[in-house]
C-alpha cells in the first residue's frame, strides 16, 4: 500500500473515532497540522463531521460538542489541553487525545488524572514522520547533515555540537520507530560499517578516532592539508550508522515491550520478514554532484523548484497576456506522475504521444469537427477536467523544453560523459577512463559552464583518482577560476571520508567506496549510466553479495542467510532479479498505481535509510528496484538535497563547531527558551528535544465571566428612596412624552404608562430574582 494511504489510514483512525453522525471540533498544533496537511485537505477533513478546525493555541470559545485533540505530545501541549477543563471550565463536552509519537509516561499520568471523566480516548498513533511520496519518507531534518558530519571542535562549541548530534540522533531513531510502526513491520537492521575512512563529524573527536580535527585557517593553500592527508586506515571506533542503528534498535525493543502484539501483527501479514539499511551520505558522495537525466531529478536540478513541489512560471493566457502561476508536482497531476521517473527523451516522447492522443480525444473544443447538441452537452460536462489536463500537458512540455534548451546552453552533454566517466570508473565501453584531463581541461576554462557546474566536474574527478596531489589540486582550481568558499566545496569532501590530497609516498588505504561493476547493457543511455549505491546495496542484498562486515546485523543474521554462507552458496532469498539493466528497462508501474499497490501486498520490505540526505535518482530507486526485484521498497533520509543544495552545504561543513549551530536549522521563536542545560554526560531525552523543538508562544483559554454580584438585604428604610426614584423616572417620560408632541398632559395618561411600565418591569425583575413589590409601590407613589 502506498505510504501515503497507510499515513492517512492512521489519521483517520483518529478523525472516526467519534461514532458516526456525531459533530465534533479537531484541534491541531502547527506541526500535527502540518503533517495532517500531507494526506488530507481541509475538505476532506469537514466531510468527516468536523464543524472546524482549530488551533490548540487560541482562544477558542466553548462549545457543546465532542473535541479531538491530535497533538504533538510536548508538556507545553499537555498543560494547554488541561487548561481547557481547568479551574470550572469545561471548553467541550469530552476530550479524545491522539498524539503523533509516543508521550511520557508521567505527561499521560498527568493527563488522565487531570481530566478525569472527561477523557474519553487516549491513542499514540506513531506517525511521526513525512511521506513524500509513495515509497518515499523523511525527517525534514536538513540540519542533520551538519550535525553528523559537520568539522569536530574543542571547547563549548565541541560541547554544543555533541549535544546537537546526540539530539539527531534520537530523533531519527524515533522517527524510523514511527515509520515501521506506520507500515507495521519488524525487520531485520544492517548499517553501514565503511572500510576506507574513520568516523567523521563529532565522532572524529573520541579517542578512538584517527581522524584529526581541521587545521586553522593559515594558508589558503595547506587550510585542509592537515586533513586531507590524513590516514585513512580502519577505525574501531562507531561510525554514525551504527549509532542510528542502535538507536533504532532500542527504540524498537522498547515500543515492542509496551505493544507486544506488534511483533506478532507483523509477522502474522504473511509476508516475509523485512529488513532495513542505515547508511549515511558518505556511502554515496558521487551521486548528488551528477548531472541526472531522469525527469524529476533533470527538472530539480535544472529548474527552480521549491521544495521539489513547487514551480512557479509564466505562462500565455486566452486573450495573448503573460500570467504567473504556481503548479503543484504531486500525485494529484497524473501527467507528472506518467513522467516523473522516466528518462529525458522517454518523457518527451511520452508527453507528445500523450497530448496527440488527448487533442484527438477533444478534438470537438478546437472546433475541428461537426459538434451535435449532444456532444455539446458532453463536452460543458467535461470542461473542467479539459482545461486541467490541457494545463498540465503544456506545463510539462514547456518544463522539458526549458530543461533541453538549459542542456545546449550549458553544454551539459560534454560535461555528463566527464562525470559519468568519473562516477563509474569506465567508458561507456567498459574501459579504463584515459583521456579525463584532456576532456576535463577544456571544460574547466569554458565561460558556458558555470562556476558550480565546474566544481561539480572537479569533485567527481578527485573521487575518481581517489585524491589528487596537492599542486594538481591547486592547477585545477586556478584554471576553474573557482573563489575560496567554491574550492571549500570540494576541499570539505574529506568529511565524507574522501581523501583530496594523496601523496604518492603514502600507502593506499584499506578498503574501498562502493563501486557499480561494467554491464553491457543493450540500450543503455550513456549519459546515465551510474548506478547510485543504494542500487548495488540492495540488489547485492537480494542476492546474497553483500558483505557483512561492511553491512552487518544488529541482531542474529536470518537463518536463509546463515545456512546460505555455510553451504558456500549465493542462493537468493528471495527472487533472483531479472536479467537486463535496471537503468535501460521500461518502467510501467505509473500505469495502474491501484493493481501496483495491490501487487505488494506479501512482498518482503526492505528499507533504506540515508542519514545526510538523499538525491531524487536515489529515491527513483524505491520504484525502479522494488519492479526489477519483487519487493516492496522503501527510501527514507533526513532530507531531499538537490546538487546545488549539497553544493551550499558542502561550503559551510567545514567550519569548525558548525554541528552545535548549523545554517539550515528551522528558525526558533523569538520567545522559546531554546534548548536546555543539560547535565554533564546526561543526554537529553526525547521528550525534552521535542519540548523544545516545537514550543509554541501560550495562548490561554479565555476568560470565564465573571459571577453575578451578590445581591443587596432586605431593608425597610432603603424602600422610599427606592421608590421616589422610580416616580421621579416617571416624571421623566412624561416630559418626554410631552415634548414629542403632545402640548397637555394628564395624570390618567400618566398612571396608563405607568401600568404598562409595570408590567415590562415585573418580567425583567423576575428574570434576575429581584422582589416584585418594586413596582406595586411606583403605583401607590403616584
Amino acid at each position: 500500500m502506498p505510504l501515503k494511504d497507510l499515513l492517512k489510514a492512521r489519521f483517520t483512525t483518529a478523525l472516526q473515532s467519534i461514532p458516526a453522525g456525531t459533530w465534533k471540533i479537531l484541534i491541531t498544533d502547527p506541526h500535527s497540522q502540518a503533517l495532517l496537511d500531507t494526506v488530507y485537505s481541509n475538505y476532506d477533513i469537514l466531510q468527516q463531521n468536523v464543524t472546524s478546525v482549530e488551533p490548540l493555541y487560541s482562544p477558542r470559545a466553548p462549545m457543546s460538542v465532542d473535541a479531538i485533540y491530535l497533538l504533538t505530545p510536548t508538556s507545553q501541549n499537555v498543560e494547554r489541553i488541561i487548561a481547557d477543563f481547568a479551574d470550572g471550565r469545561r471548553t467541550y463536552k469530552s476530550a479524545h487525545l491522539y498524539f503523533i509519537d509516543g508521550i511520557d509516561d508521567r505527561l499521560a499520568d498527568r493527563l488522565t488524572s487531570a481530566l478525569g471523566g472527561v477523557l474519553q480516548a487516549f491513542v499514540e498513533l506513531y506517525c511521526n514522520f513525512w511521506a513524500e511520496e509513495d515509497r518515499v519518507f523523511s525527517t525534514r531534518t536538513p540540519q542533520s547533515f551538519y550535525t553528523f558530519f559537520g568539522a569536530a571542535s574543542s571547547g563549548a562549541s565541541g560541547e554544543l555540537a555533541m549535544e546537537a548530534f546526540e539530539d539527531d540522533v534520537k530523533v531519527v531513531g524515533k522517527s524510523l520507530l514511527n515509520f515501521l510502526a506506520t507500515i507495521n513491520e519488524n525487520p531485520y537492521i544492517r548499517y553501514y560499517q565503511p572500510t576506507h575512512h574513520a568516523p567523521l563529524g563529532v565522532l572524529a573527536s573520541q579517542p578512538s578516532s584517527s581522524l584529526a580535527a581541521p587545521a586553522p585557517a593559515a594558508p589558503t593553500s595547506l587550510r585542509w592539508r592537515s586533513q586531507m592527508q590524513a590516514t585513512s586506515s580502519r577505525d574501531t571506533g562507531e561510525y554514525v550508522s551504527k549509532k542510528l542503528a542502535v538507536q533504532l534498535q532500542n527504540d524498537l525493543d522498547a515500543y515492542m515491550a509496551g505493544n507486544p502484539d506488534f511483533a506478532t501483527a507483523a509477522s502474522s501479514t504473511g509476508r516475509p520478514k523485512g529488513v532495513i539499511f542505515v547508511v549515511d551520505r558518505s556511502i554515496d558522495p558521487a551521486a548528488p554532484f551528477l548531472h541526472e537525466f531522469w525527469y524529476q531529478a533533470m527538472t530539480n536540478d535544472l529548474l527552480d523548484i521549491e521544495d521539489g513541489v513547487r514551480y512557479r512560471y509564466t505562462y500565455t493566457n486566452t486573450v495573448g497576456g503573460k500570467e504567473q502561476k504556481e503548479a503543484i508536482l504531486s500525485e494529484k497531476d497524473p501527467v507528472w506522475m506518467s513522467v516523473r521517473h522516466l528518462h529525458m527523451k522517454d518523457a518527451i516522447d511520452r508527453l507528445m504521444t500523450d497530448f496527440g492522443r488527448f487533442a484527438q480525444e477533444h478534438a470537438g473544443f478546437k472546433g475541428g469537427s461537426e459538434v451535435n447538441m449532444n456532444d455539446l452537452k458532453d463536452m460543458l460536462a467535461s470542461l473542467p477536467q479539459f482545461q486541467a489536463q490541457r494545463e498540465q500537458f503544456s506545463l510539462h512540455l514547456d518544463m522539458a523544453q526549458e530543461c533541453m534548451g538549459l542542456f545546449e546552453r550549458k553544454k551539459l552533454s560534454l560535461a555528463a560523459n566527464v562525470e559519468q566517466c568519473c562516477a563509474t570508473g569506465f567508458t561507456a565501453e567498459g574501459k579504463t577512463p584515459k583521456t579525463l584531463v584532456e576532456e576535463m581541461v577544456p571544460l574547466l576554462a569554458d565561460r558556458a559552464l558555470t562556476s558550480l557546474d565546474k566544481v561539480r566536474i572537479i569533485a567527481l574527478y578527485v573521487l575518481f583518482r581517489e585524491g589528487v596531489q596537492d599542486e594538481d589540486r591547486r592547477r585545477l582550481f586556478s584554471h576553474a577560476r573557482l573563489s575560496i568558499t567554491e574550492q571549500d566545496m570540494i576541499n570539505n569532501l574529506v568529511h565524507l571520508g574522501v581523501r583530496v590530497i594523496k601523496d604518492p609516498k603514502e600507502r593506499p588505504p584499506r578498503g574501498s567506496r562502493i563501486k557499480q561493476k561494467f554491464v553491457q547493457t543493450e540500450g543503455e543511455y550513456e549519459l546515465s549510466r551510474f548506478k547510485p549505491a543504494v542500487q548495488v546495496v540492495l540488489e547485492d542484498h537480494v542476492t546474497n553479495k553483500l558483505d557483512q562486515s561492511m553491512f552487518p546485523y544488529m541482531r542474529d543474521a536470518p537463518t536463509e542467510f546463515v545456512n546460505s554462507l555455510r553451504s558456500g552458496g549465493s542462493a537468493s532469498l528471495a527472487a533472483p532479479a531479472p536479467s537486463g539493466s535496471l537503468r535501460s528497462a521500461r518502467p510501467t508501474w505509473h500505469k495502474a498505481p491501484s493493481a501496483r499497490a495491490n501487487n505488494t501486498e506479501g512482498k518482503q520490505r526492505l528499507v533504506i535509510f540515508v542519514a545526510g540526505g538523499m538525491t531524487y535518482s536515489e529515491m527513483r530507486q524505491a520504484y525502479t528496484l522494488g519492479h526489477a526485484l519483487g519487493k516492496d521498497v522503501f527510501i527514507g533520509s533526513t532530507h531531499v538535497v538537490t546538487p546545488e543544495g549539497f553544493l551550499r552545504d558542502m561550503r559551510a561543513i567545514g567550519r569548525g563547531g558548525i554541528g552545535g549551530h548549523p545554517p539550515n536549522a528551522p528558525p526558533m521563536h523569538e520567545q522559546s527558551p531554546g534548548r536546555p542545560v543539560s547535565s554533564p554526560g546526561q543526554p537529553m531525552s526525547y521528550q525534552k528535544i521535542l519540548d523544545y523543538r516545537h514550543w509554541t508562544p501560550w495562548v490561554g483559554p479565555p476568560s470565564l465571566a465573571p459571577p453575578p454580584p451578590p445581591q443587596p438585604a432586605k431593608q425597610a428604610t432603603k424602600q422610599p428612596p427606592a421608590a421616589l426614584s422610580q416616580a421621579m423616572r416617571g416624571m421623566s417620560e412624561l416630559s418626554l412624552s410631552a415634548s414629542n408632541g403632545s402640548k397637555t398632559g394628564s395624570l390618567g395618561s400618566l398612571k396608563g404608562k405607568s401600568a404598562d411600565g409595570e408590567k415590562k418591569k415585573k418580567g425583567l425583575f423576575g428574570k434576575m430574582n429581584r422582589p416584585r413589590k418594586c413596582g406595586h409601590r411606583l403605583s401607590a407613589v403616584l
